[in-house]
């Protein structure tokens, strides 16, 4: 199946995900993400880009837009709202359980947990119409 994915998709479904991330942490829940953190403005000016973490989240990302791209071939999701359907059931299946094991055992606000598998959502979502439409 790997010849029937559209490896352009891939990569722009993985770069409109990451830009997703950016925007929501960066831009959309920066403010509640920081406080729930304990990082203040000052400590985030000094922080130095951390290219590395970047780069390997980005190939981290990549690779879940692939596998999402091989389950959209297995299970027939050709437009985009198939791609979507098909993301939802993945981000329930997989995001939103998993990471409420954070909230369960590691103490995690459930704020931030919102925040985190909302983003997930949503990149989750992108990604699929993305895949889905683009055959």
């Amino acid at each position: 199946m790997l010849l029937a994915i559209n490896f352009w998709a891939v990569l722009v479904a993985a770069i409109a995900s990451y830009v997703i991330g950016w925007a929501w942490y960066s831009l959309i829940f920066a403010k509640l993400w920081r406080k729930l953190h304990g990082i203040d403005e000052t400590s985030v000016q000094n922080m130095q880009m951390p290219y590395g973490t970047m780069a390997v989240e980005f190939v981290t990302t990549l690779i879940i837009t692939f596998f999402i791209g091989e389950f959209a071939v297995w299970v027939g999701a050709f437009s985009w709202l198939g791609g979507v359907v098909l993301a939802f059931w993945i981000w329930l299946g997989f995001y939103a359980t998993t990471l409420m094991g954070g909230v369960l055992w590691e103490k995690v606000p459930v704020k931030l947990y919102m925040i985190n598998v909302s983003r997930w959502l949503v990149c989750l979502l992108a990604m699929g119409a993305i895949i889905g439409a683009w055959r």
